[in-house]
């Protein structure tokens, strides 16, 4: 793969003038295999919800999926201004791994840029100055840690607003002019009119464009640095925490494009579990998210195979709920789980590779399907001692966490 940024002309118009630059097609085709570019607009949809008109970008109706809708709205409060920095960090730090050789695609700008010079050679035609006080606010970025600076921001969510938000959108709380909107001055500096495909500011499309790293990268570095110069490091437990939670997010948000749920078959991947115990979370449960087995990876707990979740970010009382004296899909009359009767539970005859020889009879509602699982041409793959793990849990009641 090649660095630095990739051309792309209108069809049939090769102007130098017109020119826009995009991440190499690789990490395109990857984005676009992925659907990065339609779950960055959904992540920036959901957090319009509760704002009169918002969502409006959505193309999945993300509004009706009321259990993943944040408190912070855009622009609204620190706290978004905080999930701002992190979600874009996210998104910096995923293709910095993906392409370890080729981090140079995603690395910001070293500082703002006030010249043509600063910018890639396809730009240099159509560097505009800056006006006064856009310079002043990218040199309070490019100098956040000095004290006068830090003392503008109390904290990272402040920053991240100021950052993020929009000519005339402030904190009431905060005193930080020059408030000029960087994020979007930056998007609006590298807009190609009669080039839009793929352009900074095609909402649909702006992660596909070389300079949408640029701006995000130099304001993810202005962040590092006051991180750092407040005593925070890239190692702090809090930061990975975060991290972790808006992948989460974006991943479920990714599974509801590319599998067409319904709010029915999503959970917030971000709800705090309970403590659980008992011998269904202590001793059956690990048997279906074993790297063995695996059966977590298709029955998980968002766009779970045959609305059957097994694992993943779900609590042990749900996913009893969903097993006991439940209609099986797949398994003609049988029900998943019949407490007291493991020979007629169809999970259990499924995963004993009985399923087959179970006198399964099709219904008005569901055909049999009577592959043992997880899916295997040899026979069962839950080990013997598994099995009658299984096998006593339903004998015992099938009873869920006390």
């Amino acid at each position: 793969m090649k660095d630095g940024p990739a051309e792309f002309y209108p069809p049939g118009n090769n102007d130098p003038n017109i020119v826009d630059t995009t991440v190499q097609p690789e990490v395109l085709q990857w984005m676009y295999d992925n659907s990065w570019q339609a779950a960055h607009v959904e992540w920036h949809a959901i957090r319009a919800c509760n704002i009169p008109g918002g969502g409006g970008l959505s193309k999945v109706n993300i509004c009706s999926f009321t259990q993943l809708i944040p408190e912070d709205q855009n622009c609204q409060t620190a706290g978004d201004g905080y999930q701002f920095l992190v979600f874009h960090r996210h998104m910096i730090q995923a293709l910095k791994q993906l392409w370890p050789n080729h981090s140079e695609q995603f690395t910001g700008f070293t500082k703002f840029p006030t010249s043509a010079e600063d910018v890639p050679p396809q730009w240099r035609s159509a560097w505009r100055d800056w006006d006064q006080a856009a310079l002043e606010a990218g040199k309070i970025g490019d100098e956040i840690d000095k004290p006068e600076n830090l003392a503008r921001f109390p904290d990272e969510g402040t920053l991240g607003f100021w950052l993020q938000c929009n000519v005339g959108q402030r904190l009431r709380t905060a005193n930080n002019m020059p408030w000029v909107g960087l994020h979007f001055v930056l998007h609006a500096k590298w807009a190609r009119p009669g080039n839009t495909a793929h352009g900074v500011n095609n909402t649909s499309t702006n992660i596909d464009n070389y300079m949408f790293w640029k701006l995000h990268g130099w304001i993810d570095n202005v962040w590092e640095r006051y991180r750092l110069a407040k005593g925070l490091l890239p190692t702090d437990q809090k930061l990975k925490d975060d991290l972790a939670a808006q992948c989460r997010e974006m991943d479920t948000e990714i599974k509801i494009i590319q599998q067409d749920l319904t709010p029915d078959d999503v959970v917030d991947p971000n709800e705090p579990l309970p403590v659980e115990s008992g011998f269904f979370h202590e001793r059956v449960r690990p048997i279906f998210e074993s790297a063995t087995n695996l059966c977590s990876g298709c029955h998980a707990e968002s766009g779970a195979n045959a609305s059957l979740s097994l694992g993943g970010h779900i609590s042990s009382r749900k996913i009893v709920d969903g097993l006991v004296n439940q209609p099986s899909r797949g398994g003609g009359q049988f029900k998943l789980v019949v407490p007291g009767d493991p020979d007629n539970s169809w999970l259990y005859l499924k995963a004993a590779g009985r399923a087959e020889t179970a006198g399964c009879r099709e219904t008005a509602t569901g055909l049999c399907i009577t592959g043992v699982m997880p899916p295997s041409t040899t026979g069962p793959t839950v080990s013997q001692q598994q099995l009658q793990i299984l096998r006593q849990w339903i004998l015992d009641g099938a009873a869920g966490p006390p």
